[in-house]
């Protein structure tokens, strides 16, 4: 979103691009169409919880259990390529051990440091011999980030040994589709370890071996075979994990951030299931929680332990994390001693508060400490208040912290209370001086008379470091600032001119979200129409995800209409901008909220216009739905290539006061204009839409034939904005009727006809 005259701020949706042919033309040249994955992968290991805790209490009651496993297997697997065996597998929608079943498969590839089976019933379609042997090739020899060593190699030497129960060097990996419950949206198991092929119990393999999925997870495809891959990293960090954790369990943060970390540290993206967004919208929460299956916020889990763990390598080398694994203590302990080790005089405390602080700042010239040397990351949002006048309080879990923006800060005044002395609150300033750190105390007024000059935004985080294994503790605190009330502002994410515009089947919906503006309030919307008509529309508060719907609790109706359509090749600037004046309805913007279009019955009038962004960091905002060729009817986004999103050009007007002239002047009319009522022929209620460039007196009359008025529907003040009248001619006779639009030296007439 842009704030116009203030910085720029804008509101994540973690969706992944699939792309596919569009349906339907885009007027100017041949776009694509995109939209969000119905499906997307999970780590399987930590479904298995409850299964574990018996292989744990297994090895504690048979404590000689891996060396006699060692003893009872005197020689390697020695498999070929074409060795087949029925591998005990997990239907990981059952209970152990009836969860367990056979997978028939063959043996693929036999590499330097695995052997790759897969299930028979997917070879040759969705896996192939040129995926296996690119699962080896990275497992064995290759990574992104570097060319002279694999997977195996990089995970064994960043975070330990596996336990080798087998006799054999060879890591087993089975390809399958696993068992998960998937049906065909929503999440799937990319793969997954488990501790009971390690020991002697109903069901193992006894093996070193780990699962790949292969449906839906698709190696065949460039994106699934690099999932695949990406999985293999992950997996086989959870092995060696497991080595060192064999008869007690670790907090699962530490156990999934590892291989997190290992995921990217062999140079795959910091994706963070569910995305690095996930996170950014949720830092008020335990550092170390961990949701149960079926919470989809437990993807957000993810993303934070990628994050968390990207931080310390990028702060301590890799280093830190065979301490991390080895360490013998539970929870932040384990980090504490794992610093400690590692030669730092941190403590976790004091790691997450610039853990925290470098989200936020990212600039390792500033404070090496308020840094990633990883590139790329969103930074998070947090609250952000354009009006400085505010009052809020809220309870910050341990390990957990907020952001607050303050875009018109000059003058601004700032208290924080709290009555823990725990809490750490930090202002970070950026403007055209550059960018500094203060230290901000607890129930003392902040100011800086810098602010609003040399540094035109600051963002305060409230950080609470208390070290703690509660993930249901926290610290109230409130804050009160005062400050000028700033004028009325723009939010939109266009940045480029129209560049066409798609067309759509009666009853398509387009819809773009905004972010919450605290304590303001949405004047108008203004949107780009294509040709002459009108469309219905409304305001929805926003539901934060595309699907099922963007549209939550329907807040406003509204209609837009032109008289207008430009030429072609398009005027620049573009003249058809249509304003909806919307102080009557009141609604507050401290929800983050949607302004959408539904289509009529000729999806050619008026269309709205749209304009393409490239960036394939950025979020997603503009949203339709329609039913793409081959796909269902849903919300989806669309696309001009891999990395360009659309935009359509609907703008948002917000004020902090309840005066009239908040509307901003871009919304007026830029001459009158009087629509064709609709419906016409019409029996007996029609609709009139007119626009006025001035305030004044306007007048809109209906007379008949002979000249006679018959109805008065406007006849007050009005100001400068689009209008619409409603005349019902239920005791009229049937006939020729024309309606009459004046203000000062204006008229236009225009003829309806009745027909009952």
């Amino acid at each position: 979103m842009r704030l116009i005259s203030t910085a720029i701020f804008l509101v994540f949706f973690s969706l992944s691009p699939v792309f596919a042919q569009l349906r339907l033309p885009f007027s100017e040249s041949n776009k694509n169409e995109s939209y969000p994955k119905e499906s997307y992968p999970v780590d399987g290991t930590h479904l298995l919880d409850k299964q574990e805790q018996m292989v744990r209490d297994y090895i504690k009651l048979h404590p000689d259990a891996l060396a006699k496993m060692r003893l009872g297997k005197t020689s390697a697997w020695n498999f070929q390529v074409g060795s087949t065996k029925a591998w005990n597998s997990q239907d990981l929608t059952k209970s152990y051990p009836g969860s367990i079943y056979q997978v028939p498969s063959t043996c693929r590839k036999v590499g330097t440091y695995c052997y790759i089976f897969v299930e028979d019933e997917l070879w040759g379609n969705r896996v192939t011999q040129a995926s296996v042997d690119s699962v080896a090739l990275y497992f064995d020899h290759k990574t992104p980030a570097d060319p002279n060593k694999g997977i195996y190699q990089t995970d064994v030497e960043d975070f330990g040994d596996i336990a080798d129960v087998d006799a054999d060097p060879r890591v087993i990996i089975l390809i399958e589709d696993i068992k998960d419950g998937y049906s065909g949206s929503g999440g799937y198991v990319a793969g997954y370890f488990t501790g009971l092929n390690e020991v002697n119990m109903t069901g193992s393999n006894h093996a070193e071996m780990y699962y790949l999925d292969g449906n839906p997870g698709n190696l065949s495809s460039q994106g699934g075979l690099l999932q695949a891959i990406s999985t293999t990293a992950h997996e086989f960090q959870h092995m060696i994990f497991w080595n060192y954790h064999q008869s007690w369990q670790q907090a699962t943060f530490i156990n999934e951030g590892c291989s997190m970390l290992a995921e990217i540290n062999a140079g795959f993206t910091a994706r963070g299931q569910g995305g690095q967004y996930g996170y950014n919208n949720e830092t008020n929460y335990y550092l170390m929680g961990w949701r149960s299956v079926g919470d989809d916020k437990n993807l957000i889990d993810y993303s934070r332990a990628s994050r968390f763990f990207l931080y310390l390598r990028d702060q301590f080398g890799m280093g830190i994390f065979k301490n991390i694994v080895t360490s013998s203590q539970f929870g932040y302990a384990c980090f504490n001693d794992a610093l400690q080790k590692t030669g730092s005089t941190l403590k976790l405390a004091d790691v997450f508060t610039n853990f925290m602080m470098a989200n936020i700042v990212d600039d390792r010239s500033q404070n090496p400490a308020y840094g990633y040397i990883y590139q790329g990351l969103p930074k998070p949002t947090g609250s952000v208040f354009p009006n400085p006048n505010m009052s809020s309080s809220s309870n910050l879990h341990f390990l957990s912290g907020e952001y607050l923006t303050y875009s018109e800060p000059q003058d601004l005044n700032i208290t924080f209370t709290s009555q823990s002395s725990s809490l750490i609150v930090k202002a970070f300033e950026t403007g055209p001086s550059g960018s500094k750190v203060q230290n901000v105390l607890l129930n003392t007024p902040f100011s800086d008379p810098q602010l609003g000059t040399g540094y035109t935004t600051v963002t305060f985080a409230v950080i609470n470091p208390t070290e703690s294994d509660d993930n249901s503790a926290s610290t109230a605190y409130s804050f009160n600032s005062t400050g000028p009330v700033p004028p009325a502002m723009e939010l939109k994410w266009d940045e480029h001119e129209p560049t066409g515009l798609y067309k759509f089947d009666t009853g398509d919906t387009v819809c773009v979200t905004f972010d919450a503006v605290k304590g303001g309030r949405l004047d108008s919307i203004r949107v780009a129409l294509r040709r002459a008509g009108s469309i219905d529309g409304g305001v929805w508060e926003s539901t934060g995800q595309s699907r099922p719907t963007p549209l939550g609790k329907k807040l406003a109706s509204l209609t837009a209409s032109t008289t207008l359509t430009p030429s072609v090749p398009y005027p620049v600037p573009w003249t058809n901008w249509r304003g909806v004046d919307l102080r009557s309805k009141n609604i507050p913007t401290d929800k983050p909220f949607a302004v959408g279009f539904v289509f009529g019955a000729d999806a050619a009038v008026p269309g709205i216009m749209v304009t393409h962004h490239t960036g394939s960091s950025d979020p997603y905002h503009s949203y339709t739905y329609f039913t793409p060729s081959g796909s269902p009817a849903n919300w989806y986004y669309l696309t001009a290539g891999t990395d360009t999103v659309a935009i359509y050009l609907i703008r948002a007007y917000v004020s902090f006061t309840n005066v009239q002239s908040a509307v901003s002047k871009d919304l007026r009319p830029l001459s009158y204009s009087l629509s064709q009522n609709f419906p016409n022929p019409f029996n007996p209620v029609t609709t009139i839409r007119y626009g006025i460039p001035e305030s004044g007196f306007v007048t809109l009359k209906v007379y008949d034939m002979l000249g006679n008025e018959v109805a008065s529907l406007v006849n007050k003040d009005q100001m400068p904005g689009e209008y619409t009248a409603t005349f019902d001619g239920k005791n009229l006779s049937s006939g020729v009727y024309f309606y009459k639009l004046s203000q000062g030296n204006f008229t236009q007439t225009k003829k309806l006809l009745l027909m009952k």
